[in-house]
């Protein structure tokens, strides 16, 4: 079932715009576009109409926001699609921290989701940057409804209710 985040943080993450709005670009950006309509043919977007396709060769392009979050913790996700390419590579940092990172993707050109836990401390105050970096030398990735969403926590009393509650 997919995973979706209440109070995303990111701007146009579903990247419906039409465009990179709200994104900094970077590196080497040949190949990169926002984009509709299929994935090598097999799907489109994982929701909406629009998403991003990534395909520098030769050395890595980026994308990065800068987000001002408090201290707690957080929820990173994304959707990612590949075509099993060889020489590709997708990273993902929040400030400049490695959480995720993989090579020669194959997802069989379906989405797939990843999502992580951060947590900021309290005296790590704002603003922090999410950082997607990647290289495709003989394809794309797909990147779709990248979502930085603060952890809630039921109150207390809730979780007396849940502990208590007979079966």
């Amino acid at each position: 079932m997919p995973k979706t985040f209440a109070g995303n943080l990111v701007t146009n993450g579903d990247f419906e715009t039409g465009d990179f709005t709200g994104w900094t670009t970077g590196g080497n950006f040949m190949n990169t576009l926002v984009v509709s309509g299929p994935f090598y043919q097999y799907s489109g977007a994982y929701q909406g109409a629009y998403y991003a396709v990534l395909g520098p060769v030769g050395s890595e392009g980026t994308l990065s926001q800068t987000l001002d979050l408090a201290p707690g913790q957080y929820n990173i996700g994304f959707w990612l699609n590949g075509a099993g390419d060889m020489r590709s590579s997708m990273r993902v940092y929040l400030d400049g921290v490695l959480l995720y990172g993989v090579t020669d993707l194959n997802t069989l050109l379906i989405w797939g989701f990843n999502d992580f836990t951060v947590v900021i401390a309290c005296c790590q105050p704002g603003p922090h940057t999410l950082e997607f970096a990647f290289e495709d030398d003989t394809g794309y990735m797909a990147l779709d409804d990248v979502s930085v969403s603060p952890v809630t926590t039921p109150e207390p009393s809730s979780l007396l209710l849940l502990v208590s509650r007979p079966i």
